[in-house]
C-alpha cells in the first residue's frame, strides 16, 4: 500500500506525524509525504489512499483567507476524489478552534467525515461528538477510537538556558510549566490570572512556545510583566530544548477549552516523561486514571478559572507534604504509556484500517461523488 500523508509545510517537524510515518513503514507501508500544492496540481495516481492531519483548520490570516482556504480544501478533496484515493481522515479536535467562520468550518467537517473511507479518533468520547456535530449521519459507523503514540525517547536530552535561568530562580518552588502552540483556546490568560493570585506561595510558572501572532504573543507579555514569579520564552522551542523544560517542571498545566479541544499532545508529552498535569476534562484527559492527575470540570468559562485554580491548590499541597508524591503520579502515567500507548499497543488497529481502506478502494471508483448535506 502506498499513503500518502500531508504535511502544512516543509518545515513543519510535528512529532506526532513523524512517529506514525515510522509506525506505518514498519507495517510495510510505503509513505509519501504531500503538501498542500501537491494535492492542488501534483501528480496523485499511483498512491492508494491519502492521511488527513488537521485538514479541517482554515482559520488564521486576514478576514478573507478562510474562506479562500475553504475553497482550497473543496479542490483538495475533489482531486483526491478524482484519483480514486481512499481517504483517513484524523480528527484530532472536537470541532476548529476560535473558528472565525463558523459555518465555513462545519461544511468542511461534514465533507471530510463523508469522504474518508476511515476517521481516526483518539477516545470513544470524541467518536461520540461526530454523532453530535451530524445527528442524521453515521460517521461513527467508520471511526476507530486509537490511542495516539507516546512521546517517550522523542526528544533527546539537551540544554536550555532559559530553563537554567528560571530552575535557578525559583529553586525551592514548584515549578508548573506551560508548554506547546500559544493560542486563545488553551487560555494562558487563566495560568497569568493564578500566579497572580499566588504570588506569595512558593509556586512558579514557566510559560514557552510560539504565539499564534505577534499581537497575542505582545498581549501576553505586557499581563505577565510585573508578575516576578512567571517567566515567559515565547518562541518555537526547538526540540533539543523540550526534554531540559519537560525535565525542570514539576508538573504541566492545561486548561483548555474544552468545547473544541479533545485531544492533547503535551498532555500524552508530559507523560512520557514521567510528569503529571493540571488539566481541563477533554476526552483524551478522561482516558487517565484520575489519581495520577489533577483534572477539573467546568460548565462555563465564568467558572474555569476558580476549577482549575482548585486543581492548581491542591497539586501545591501534595507538593508541600512531599514533592515526590508528584513524581509518583509521573512515574505510574510514563508506566500507562509504555504500556497502552506504545507501538505494540496500537499497530494492529492500524493494519485493520489499512485493510479496509484498501478494500473499498475499488468501490470508490464506481461510486458518485456523495452530495453535501447541511
Amino acid at each position: 500500500m502506498k499513503l500518502l500523508v500531508h504535511r502544512l509545510n516543509r518545515t513543519d517537524q510535528n512529532v506526532h506525524i513523524r512517529r506514525n510515518e515510522e509506525l506505518f513503514r514498519k507495517l510495510g507501508v510505503e509513505v509519501q509525504e504531500v503538501y498542500n500544492t501537491d494535492l492542488l496540481r501534483g501528480d496523485l495516481t499511483g498512491a492508494d489512499a491519502v492521511y488527513l492531519n488537521w485538514f479541517e483548520n482554515i482559520d488564521g490570516g486576514r478576514f478573507f483567507m478562510p474562506p479562500l482556504r475553504y475553497l482550497r480544501r473543496r479542490l483538495q478533496l475533489w482531486r483526491i476524489r478524482r484519483a480514486g484515493l481512499g481517504m483517513i481522515f484524523c480528527m484530532h479536535n472536537r470541532f476548529p478552534h476560535n473558528p472565525r467562520y463558523p459555518t465555513l468550518s462545519r461544511r468542511l467537517y461534514y465533507c471530510l467525515a463523508k469522504q474518508a473511507d476511515a476517521i481516526i479518533t483518539f477516545s470513544e468520547e470524541t467518536k461520540q461528538a461526530l454523532t453530535e456535530m451530524f445527528p442524521k449521519e453515521n460517521f461513527a459507523d467508520k471511526a476507530e477510537a486509537i490511542h495516539p503514540l507516546h512521546y517517550i525517547g522523542a526528544y533527546p536530552p539537551g540544554s536550555s538556558a532559559k530553563v537554567s535561568e528560571a530552575a535557578r530562580q525559583y529553586r525551592g518552588k514548584m515549578l508548573v510549566c506551560f508548554l506547546g502552540k500559544i493560542a486563545p483556546y488553551k487560555n494562558v490568560e487563566l495560568v497569568l490570572r493564578a500566579a497572580k493570585t499566588l504570588e506569595g506561595e512558593n509556586i512558579a510558572f514557566l510559560i514557552c512556545g510560539e504565539p499564534v501572532s505577534a499581537e497575542y504573543g505582545a498581549k501576553l507579555s505586557a499581563q505577565a510583566a510585573s508578575l516576578k514569579n512567571v517567566t515567559m520564552d515565547l518562541r518555537l522551542i526547538p526540540d533539543s530544548e523540550m526534554c531540559p523544560i519537560l525535565e525542570a517542571a514539576d508538573l504541566l498545566i492545561m486548561p483548555y477549552d474544552k468545547k473544541s479541544a479533545a485531544n492533547s499532545g503535551t498532555g500524552r508529552m508530559a507523560f512520557s516523561y514521567g510528569r503529571t498535569v493540571i488539566t481541563s476534562d477533554i476526552a483524551s484527559m478522561n482516558l487517565i486514571p484520575e489519581e495520577w492527575i489533577y483534572k477539573y470540570h467546568y460548565d462555563t468559562d465564568a467558572e474555569h478559572y476558580d476549577r482549575m485554580l482548585e486543581q492548581l491548590r491542591r497539586a501545591y499541597a501534595d507538593w508541600q507534604r512531599d514533592p515526590e508524591n508528584l513524581r509518583e503520579k509521573g512515574r505510574a502515567l510514563l508506566h500507562l504509556m509504555e504500556t497502552d500507548y506504545s507501538e505494540a499497543a496500537v499497530m494492529k488497529q492500524y493494519q485493520e484500517i489499512f485493510r479496509r481502506v484498501e478494500n473499498r478502494r475499488p468501490v470508490r471508483h464506481r461510486t458518485a461523488a456523495p452530495r453535501e448535506q447541511e
